[in-house]
């Protein structure tokens, strides 16, 4: 606003201060603010997604015996590491749809990539159900029928993960936003009305299933209504177009490397704990983990949101613009949280969780601060993923192997296995700020 509207707006409206003028600016700068809003719509999503996500562990964990929890918490670490897969695909759909051109072209390579997603999903299915009485044993689980429910919940997750992504690409973030509060609340209900009904570990496990089902339907509904029709020469039913697909898919290749490393460097623990422990330790270890996790979880979106904001063809100071404004709003949303866990950490488990799980409360400012290190590796792995600079997924995957190793050599008690990951994790952290300080000297 100018010298000279100024003085004609104190003119009109005297009452007003400078101070007044200055904080309409601020807002309408904010309001204006693309990167700032599509942050702000995706986070309110990522927040109303967050707490009813964690109402599910909090219910769910007086529903069920920790031992029991324990199994549920156990399936979804498992989840999310068979699911990487979607999760890659997705990101190099966003990719695609961000600097390719033509509509048709964008669409093709979505409808192609979701072929693949789906033939990759039945094969891991058929894998649960050969394998899911071997899982059983290894993992000590009551039964083998949550790994069958686990292998179907990924083939319904394909739709909902390619179709979401299509949605990100265009920044379709409020309806992203939608579909997955849906899918939230939706697995809250069917969850604790199958575990009502004495279903346990797979009612719990099925209730996920049903709402993945329920989101994946509106998802598909939305990104159709954005543009994502299928051409008349396309074929519905066939193989994937390996040649079209194969230049991205080596990309996709090491997306998958750093993006599997990310998911094991924050679920691994929860796998060898239940492995290595009894089946009460287990529980209760996987409720506190369920409260550290609260801050991977709740600034996820951020990332999401950065891989849509850079371009490839933009200049260097623009993108390292981007990265150092979505750190900043991750630090800003994390330290609260973190704080919390420190100064409050049995009082924080007591009420999220119950008093079943405060015996292992002592563990959750470890935890939780080696959860926010990994919520940092994600976003700057998202962000040299997003420029194609695939030296991220080296360092990425040399950090999980030496994660891995330190478990290996330190798992004779919750806290050692703590301690190994957060030790692995900022050991991982710093190989990739070193590498950012090189790619800001050097602009390359």
């Amino acid at each position: 606003m100018g010298e000279t509207a100024i003085i004609r707006l104190l003119s009109v409206c005297p009452e007003r201060g400078l101070g007044d003028i200055q904080r309409m600016n601020v807002i309408r700068r904010v309001r204006d603010n693309q990167f700032l809003r599509h942050n702000a719509v995706f986070f309110a999503g990522s927040v109303a997604v967050g707490a009813l996500n964690y109402l599910y562990y909090p219910i769910l964990g007086r529903m069920l015996e920790p031992g029991q929890f324990g199994e549920v918490q156990t399936v979804v670490s498992l989840f999310f590491q068979l699911g990487v897969f979607l999760a890659v695909l997705s990101q190099v759909i966003i990719n695609i749809v961000g600097n390719y051109d033509g509509q048709a072209r964008r669409n093709t390579f979505v409808f192609e990539f979701e072929k693949l997603a789906l033939i990759t999903s039945l094969g891991l299915f058929a894998l649960s159900l050969i394998f899911s009485r071997q899982l059983q044993a290894w993992l000590n689980f009551d039964s083998h029928l949550p790994f069958i429910v686990l292998g179907m919940l990924v083939v319904v997750s394909v739709p909902f993960y390619i179709r979401g992504a299509y949605l990100r690409a265009n920044q379709k973030f409020g309806l992203v936003s939608g579909g997955n509060v849906i899918g939230a609340a939706a697995k809250l209900i069917f969850s604790a009305l199958l575990v009502m009904i004495g279903l346990r570990t797979v009612g719990a496990i099925g209730g996920i299933l049903v709402a993945q089902i329920l989101a994946c339907s509106l998802v598909v509904w939305w990104a159709t209504r954005a543009g994502l029709l299928r051409d008349k020469a396309h074929k519905r039913f066939s193989l994937p177009n390996m040649r079209l697909l194969a230049p991205e898919l080596r990309f996709g290749g090491i997306v998958l490397i750093a993006s599997l490393s990310i998911t094991v460097q924050y679920s691994l623990d929860i796998v060898i704990i239940k492995h290595y422990f009894d089946a009460t330790t287990a529980g209760t270890y996987a409720g506190v983990a369920a409260v550290a996790r609260i801050l991977f979880f709740l600034t996820a979106s951020i990332a999401q949101v950065l891989i849509s904001k850079v371009r490839i063809e933009d200049k260097n100071k623009q993108n390292q613009s981007v990265l150092s404004r979505s750190l900043l709003l991750l630090v800003g949303i994390s330290l609260p949280m973190l704080a919390l866990t420190v100064f409050r950490p049995a009082q924080l488990v007591g009420l999220l969780m119950g008093r079943e799980y405060v015996p292992l409360a002592n563990l959750l400012p470890m935890l939780s601060l080696s959860v926010f290190i990994v919520a940092v590796i994600n976003l700057m792995t998202a962000y040299y993923l997003a420029l194609r600079r695939f030296g991220i997924a080296l360092l990425t995957g040399i950090g999980t192997a030496l994660t891995y190793f330190f478990i290996l050599l330190h798992h004779g008690s919750p806290a050692a296995v703590v301690g190994s990951l957060l030790l692995g994790s900022l050991a991982t952290l710093l190989a990739i700020g070193a590498w950012n300080i090189k790619e800001r000297r050097y602009g390359v």
